[in-house]
């Protein structure tokens, strides 16, 4: 039956069935946006009982924008496919890491592609975590002929073995939250690879005991009566200002310590986090309080008593340069506070 002939009840009446011959993009776009869009080309087509599913872009050694380019390439797939010429002509494209294996992509490479096409690609906020963590699983030690760490494994080889012994590895030296990141980000990867059709099969079972995310203790964000003294008292100039904004403003760490004088309004008494600095990704507008606002102007003047500059930051050093952690400074506090 030709598409215009299918259709099918949807809310109580027939609409027609829109199949593209297995070409199409799997995003929350409109499908009158497929054409402009930046998502990827996705075939999936079925040959003698066997499924195929992967991303042109894979094959064409660039992003595959339009539908007819999208067309014409999967159609000489299919051509490929159907005389049995696919596996043995198609290569890995050209701008791909060059951490390649005899058996193919290593693990390592395919982690650099997630990374790129994923995390990157959706505009996640925290794609240096996941950049920190795939540095940490693809340097396991294994015993491989010719892959001394698990990164240099081939991806085709890899199995759920390896990911449980790693987080198993994860499970005795971190905390559950570190642990549940770990495996959010194994699972991201298993079903990026089929789903892109890197691979034909997972490499780590559904099932799989191991690789469960933790339950973790619900963290008491509340001060009990006497803490906030107990910490203001037992914390330096710059911890304390710090804070004090953390309570005023309910902001996270990273957002005070990244804020610019460019962004705080002592006229309109308001500060603005930018999108591309909260882990949002949104704009927020915080009311500024009078506690507050006195500890803005505690700091507004650099030492030659100058009004820093627009670019200099709010809870940096004397200078207005920044201060990126303060890690050391909060646990020295924390145990000072109460008595340790």
């Amino acid at each position: 039956m030709t598409q215009e002939g299918r259709r099918r009840l949807r809310d109580g009446r027939e609409v027609p069935v829109h199949d593209n011959d297995g070409l199409r993009k799997i995003c929350g776009c409109p499908r009158r946006l497929w054409a402009k869009g930046k998502h990827s080309w996705l075939l999936a087509y079925c040959w003698k009982g066997r499924h195929y599913r992967f991303s042109l872009d894979r094959y064409a050694n660039k992003h595959v924008e339009g539908k007819t380019e999208a067309t014409a390439l999967a159609e000489r797939l299919r051509a490929k496919i159907r005389d049995g010429t696919f596996a043995s002509v198609e290569e890995p494209p050209a701008n791909l890491p060059a951490a390649t294996t005899a058996a193919g992509l290593s693990f390592e490479a395919f982690g650099e592609i997630c990374l790129e096409r994923y995390s990157k690609a959706r505009d996640k906020a925290s794609w240096a975590d996941d950049a920190s963590m795939l540095r940490y699983l693809m340097a396991v030690p294994v015993t491989w002929p010719g892959a001394h760490t698990l990164g240099k494994k081939p991806l085709v080889s890899i199995v759920d073995d390896d990911i449980e012994a790693f987080i198993r590895h994860v499970a005795s030296t971190r905390g559950a939250s570190t642990l549940n990141h770990y495996i959010q980000l194994v699972r991201s990867l298993n079903r990026w690879a089929v789903r892109r059709g890197y691979r034909e099969r997972p490499f780590l079972a559904a099932e799989s005991d191991v690789v469960r995310r933790r339950k973790v203790v619900k963290r008491n964000r509340r001060l009990e009566p006497g803490e906030e003294e107990r910490l203001l008292a037992s914390a330096g100039p710059h911890l304390q200002r710090l804070i004090i904004a953390a309570l005023e403003t309910c902001c996270r760490q990273g957002e005070l310590l990244s804020l610019q004088w460019r962004d705080v309004s002592l006229g309109r008494r308001e500060i603005i986090l930018r999108a591309q600095k909260t882990k949002t990704t949104t704009d927020r507008i915080i009311p500024i309080s009078d506690r507050l606002e006195a500890v803005i102007e505690h700091v507004r003047l650099d030492p030659n008593g100058e009004v820093h500059g627009p670019h200099a930051f709010v809870f940096g050093d004397e200078l207005g340069g920044q201060v990126k952690c303060v890690r050391r400074a909060w646990q020295t506090a924390v145990l000072k506070a109460h008595g340790k």
